[in-house]
Order: C-alpha cells, then sequence, then structure tokens
C-alpha cells in the first residue's frame, strides 16, 4: 500500500516538466550543497577530537540535531510533505501503514540533520580514541535509535500543531508565541546576558536521562569504561514514549475537520463589527469603477479571511520586529538613546518580502482553478493584475503602520521625517517588486491552499527570486549611497525621485508584459493552477 500511495504521488507530479520545478530542483541542490558542506566540517571535527572533548560536546550535538529537527520546520512555517487525509480517508487503507508513510515523509524532511548524523558517526569510527570500527554495532544502534525518536517525536508536533494552527485565533496567539521562543535568547545575548556561557548549556544538556545524553553515552560510553545498556534502554523508553505520542497525535488528526475549525460561527454575521468590515469592503468602490474595484474588493476579502495571510501578516510585525530588535538592545537591556537611523526602513522592507510570498510573488495562486473566471470575462488580464497589486500594496501599507506605531511606542523611531522617508521607500521598493511577482505570477504559476497554514505561497522559481532582491533593491540602495557620500538630504530625494520614475517605468513595462504572457500562456497557467498535488501535500 506504501509503494500504491508513492506511486499516486509520483503520477501527480507527471506534469512537473515546468519552468518553477527546474528552479527547485535547482534550489535544492544548492542547499543540500551546504549541508553536505556541514556534514564534511562535522566528520572532520568528529574525527580528530579528543576523547576529553568528546564526552563534553557529544550530548549537546545530539541537543543540537534534535532541536533542529524538532523547532526549525516549525519556526519557519514550512512544516514538510504531510499526508492529505481528506485524499486518502475514503479509501480503505490500515492506519498503521498510513503511520508509516507519515513516517517516511519526516525522514525526507530531515535528510539533511542524516546527513550530519551520518557523517558524526563516520567521523567518530574514524577516530583511534573512540576504538575505531569495533565501535561500529553499537554506535550505529544508537543513532538509529535515536532517528526513530525524532522521527516519531517529528511527527507528533507536527499532527499537534496542524490542528491548532486550523483553529481559529488560536494559530495567531501560537505564531506570537513561537516568535517569542525564537526572540528570547538573542535578546538576552543582546542585553548583556552571559548564563556561564556554553559551559551551563553544555552541562544541562549532559544530565543523564535525556535522550540526547543517552544517544550519545549509548553510542560511546563515558570515558570508554561505562556500560553502555543502561543508557540504551533509557534511549528506548525515550522512542516508545515517543512512539504513543506520535501515534496518538496522528490518529486524533484523522478523525480532525479542518474545514469545521476554520468556519466562521454564525453569529459573526450579525455583529456591530461585521457591519464595519462591510463598509470598508466598499471603499474600493467609491475610488475606482468596477471592474478594477470588484477585483480590488475581492482581493481585500479574500486575503482577509485567508488563514496562511494571516499569519504572514501577524509574523510580519512580530517576528519581522524580533528579528532585527537586538540591534537596538543595549547591554543592559534598554534601547540606547540614538536608535539606528534606517531601522523601521529595514524592518518594513523585511515585512514586505514577507508578504510577497502569499501575494504578488504568485497573485494568483490562493485562487487556483477559480483564476480562469480572470481569462474568460471581458476585462483585460491587466485590470486584474493591476487590482491584486492594490490590494497587496494596501496590506503592505497597513503593516508599516503598524510597525511604526509600535517603534513609536518603543521609542525607536522619532520624528515624522524618518516615517515619511520610510513610506517613500516602500513604495518605491513595492514598485519593482510588483513588477517582479506580476511576471513571476504569470511565468511560475502555483496552486496554494488557503487552508493550509503551513504551506508556502510561491513556486520553486521563488527560492531564487530573493538572488533578485539586490537588483530590485538597487536603486534605493543608491539613494542611500548618495546620502552618505555627498552628506546630502537633497541629493538622496534627488536620486530616490529618480529611482521612482524608473520604478514606474519598470512596473509599466512588466505589466504589459505580464498581460501579454498571460494571454499566450492561458492554458499552462490554468493547468499548473488546477493540477491537484496527489495524496502527499508538499509544504
Amino acid at each position: 500500500m506504501i509503494a500504491a500511495i508513492l506511486k499516486a504521488q509520483l503520477l501527480s507530479m507527471r506534469i512537473s516538466a515546468s519552468r518553477g520545478s527546474r528552479f527547485s530542483v535547482i534550489t535544492a541542490v544548492i542547499w543540500y550543497g551546504l549541508w553536505a558542506i556541514g556534514a564534511a566540517a562535522v566528520y572532520v571535527g568528529a574525527a580528530h577530537a579528543s576523547r576529553a572533548q568528546l564526552d563534553v560536546w557529544l550530548p549537546g550535538g545530539f541537543l543540537a540535531v534534535c532541536g533542529y529537527w524538532q523547532l526549525v520546520p516549525v519556526l519557519s512555517a514550512s512544516m514538510g510533505a504531510g499526508l492529505d487525509m481528506r485524499k486518502l480517508l475514503i479509501y480503505p487503507a490500515p492506519h498503521g501503514k498510513l503511520f508509516q508513510v507519515e513516517l517516511l515523509l519526516r525522514l525526507a524532511t530531515g535528510a539533511e540533520l542524516v546527513m550530519v548524523l551520518a557523517a558524526g558517526t563516520l567521523g567518530l569510527l574514524s577516530n583511534p580514541e573512540t576504538g575505531g570500527w569495533r565501535t561500529f554495532p553499537g554506535l550505529a544502534a544508537a543513532v538509529l535509535i535515536f532517528v526513530l525518536f525524532n522521527l516519531l517525536l517529528a511527527s507528533g508536533v507536527r499532527s499537534l500543531l496542524e490542528r491548532l494552527l486550523s483553529r481559529r485565533k488560536v494559530r495567531e496567539v501560537l505564531g506570537i508565541f513561537l516568535v517569542m521562543l525564537y526572540v528570547a535568547p538573542r535578546l538576552l545575548i543582546s542585553s548583556g546576558a552571559r548564563p556561564g556561557k556554553l559551559g551551563g548549556f553544555l552541562a544541562a544538556a549532559g544530565v543523564v536521562g535525556l535522550p540526547w545524553t543517552a544517544a550519545a553515552r549509548a553510542g560511546l560510553p563515558l570515558g570508554g569504561n561505562e556500560s553502555r545498556w543502561p543508557a540504551l534502554a533509557v534511549l528506548c523508553g525515550w522512542t516508545l514514549a515517543a512512539l504513543w505520542f506520535g501515534r496518538a497525535q496522528f490518529e486524533r488528526n484523522l478523525r480532525y475537520d479542518v474545514m469545521a475549525a476554520q468556519a466562521t460561527p454564525l453569529g459573526d454575521a450579525t455583529s456591530r463589527v461585521q457591519l464595519w468590515k462591510e463598509r470598508f469592503y466598499r471603499l474600493p468602490s467609491l475610488m475606482w469603477r468596477d471592474p478594477l474595484a470588484g477585483i480590488v474588493e475581492k482581493e481585500l476579502r479574500s486575503l482577509a479571511r485567508t488563514p496562511r495571510f494571516r499569519m504572514v501578516f501577524i509574523m510580519g510585525f512580530t517576528f519581522g520586529l524580533a528579528v532585527w530588535f537586538p540591534m537596538v538592545v543595549t547591554r543592559h537591556g534598554r534601547t540606547p538613546s540614538a536608535p539606528p537611523q534606517y531601522f523601521l526602513t529595514l524592518v518594513c522592507v523585511y515585512a514586505l518580502t514577507l508578504l510577497g510570498q502569499v501575494t504578488f510573488w504568485n497573485c494568483f495562486g490562493l485562487d487556483r482553478s477559480a483564476a480562469a473566471i480572470y481569462f474568460a470575462a471581458p476585462p483585460p488580464i491587466a485590470d486584474t493584475l493591476l487590482g491584486k497589486n492594490i490590494a497587496a500594496l494596501f496590506f503592505v501599507y497597513l503593516e508599516v503602520l503598524v510597525l511604526v506605531g509600535i517603534t513609536v511606542a518603543l521609542r525607536i523611531t522619532r520624528g515624522w521625517p524618518r516615517v515619511i522617508e520610510t513610506l517613500v521607500v516602500v513604495g518605491v521598493c513595492s514598485l519593482y517588486m510588483f513588477g517582479i511577482g506580476n511576471l513571476s505570477s504569470v511565468h511560475f504559476p502555483r496552486g496554494v491552499s488557503p487552508q493550509r497554514v503551513s504551506q508556502g505561497g510561491g513556486s520553486g522559481f521563488q527560492g531564487l527570486l530573493f538572488l533578485l532582491y539586490p537588483l530590485a533593491l538597487l536603486p534605493v540602495l543608491l539613494a542611500y549611497l548618495a546620502r552618505y557620500a555627498l552628506g546630502s538630504e537633497l541629493a538622496f530625494w534627488l536620486v530616490m525621485s529618480i529611482a521612482a520614475t524608473i520604478g514606474g517605468v519598470v512596473y509599466w513595462i512588466a505589466m504589459e508584459s505580464a498581460a501579454h504572457a498571460a494571454t499566450r500562456r492561458r492554458e499552462q497557467i490554468l493547468q499548473e493552477l488546477s493540477k491537484g498535488e496527489g495524496p502527499v501535500a508538499a509544504e
């Protein structure tokens, strides 16, 4: 049955000879190439470390592997491939077999860490101070059981978070909590806190009874004299506990109704807040005529109701702010009297980048097969792209206003000139990014499920879009360079005006090119947007 599921997935990917899939392959080669270099470094370190160093560092290394395997997919809001239960429950498939497929997918998600563990194991076997290849049976057994422990634990964590992230309002609170979990260590370090440097961390990692400590002691007994069997028993106990947790959470996911959890309560339709929302959504009709006003209104409504978009929007002024906030924290935990001059601009451009994955980089993604209406309706496709850009720009500036309010309250941003400069810079950057986004939306489209909160918003081409960022931001960077080199505000605004003019020309040319390409590639675009994912949903 496992072979049948994998075959169905491969059949669903037969049409993947698209441009986006080619860039996905290139991105994967670069990503795993970097991890291969890291694995080689681990091999060299393990092969040349002394026995005393291995006794101290090995538990910490296993802890780092476990922490990355469990936490990084959660913090990146992209938890890897997983079974789409709605497509599988109609078949009489044994739940145990489905759980085995889920574990195989977790193994694929952690392939980088398997490379690191394999390289570290080979390094330990090559180290003469560890006993060489005579320790192979015990070391291999400990590493394999540790991998199984992480697979089972990752499966349970993923199933639990899928249910939590599908609940209205719970996912936003959980997202903020995960952001604080990520930023707390950075804030402590920036404020001058030094909890014993790495000594305390390594001591905590080496506490007897923890899974990573048990894996280290089972594979390489302390000092080479102690017995590995107690540590191996502890590791097996943790693995059995992870098996119970992973299987229990997997069974709960089988019975969980995602659509019901995401449904809007009936009482909301008659509330006063809903009436104000309706008035807000009708504002585009006061500024534009149909069909442009209707497209903008539709985009505002659909994006505001999409779980994935709301999650990314919240991450823009929480995670985005947290990433750069340590820049303004002194060693005593206070913001300096003269905070960084370009902090607000930097955070807002970062938020623009985050919003791009669910808006302008792949603007037809959330429409999926419904995008056919844009090609069948009388209005030209250029009006559709323009309407989607206007709605995206509204949310971009809404994000900017939220960030302005937070930074002003924290006294990081002072004075209206800095705020006005940020608004202008974001607008100019948007011209270039929206132009590139319109081209990528018609040349590299990909359907995106709005219900899957942890699913990315673009095609494989978006992995390489970050390489285009220097080109998109270069005109704005030249304006700041003119201010620095000439020491003149007039030079800055003159270059920024030229950048805005060029940006308008670039956006207009890109819009015309995207409209012609959309008309010419209509069948390919609709085919890509309508293509199902098969029984395995990649995130």
